[in-house]
C-alpha cells in the first residue's frame, strides 16, 4: 500500500486539513475517505512517493450516498443499470 495525503474539510469546519491515508490505487484512497464520516469535503490527494496529484473539489455527501446504494444491493445496482443498457439497444433493432 501506498501513502497519500489527502486535502479535505471536516465536518462542520471550513479550514482545509490534511489526512495521512493508505491504499494501493487513488481510486481505493478516495473510497476511503468517503467512508469517513467526519470528512465532508475533498479537494485533492497527492501519492507521497511521486507527488501526483489527483483534483477532486467535491462534496463527499452525494458519493455516500451512492456507496450505500452500491452496498445494499450487493453490487446489484451496476448488473441492472448494465441490464438496462442493453434492453434500450434490443429496441433499436427491432
Amino acid at each position: 500500500m501506498d501513502e497519500y495525503i489527502a486535502t479535505v474539510i471536516l465536518e462542520d469546519g471550513k479550514t482545509p486539513t490534511e489526512l495521512k491515508t493508505f491504499g494501493n490505487t487513488p481510486e481505493q484512497v478516495i473510497d476511503n475517505i468517503v467512508q469517513m464520516e467526519t470528512v465532508s469535503y475533498l479537494y485533492h490527494i497527492q501519492h507521497i512517493i511521486s507527488g501526483e496529484i489527483w483534483d477532486f473539489d467535491a462534496e463527499l455527501a452525494p458519493l455516500r450516498e451512492i456507496r450505500d446504494l452500491i452496498m445494499k444491493t450487493d453490487g446489484g445496482i451496476g448488473l441492472e443499470l448494465r441490464l438496462n443498457e442493453i434492453e434500450d439497444d434490443d429496441k433499436s433493432i427491432h
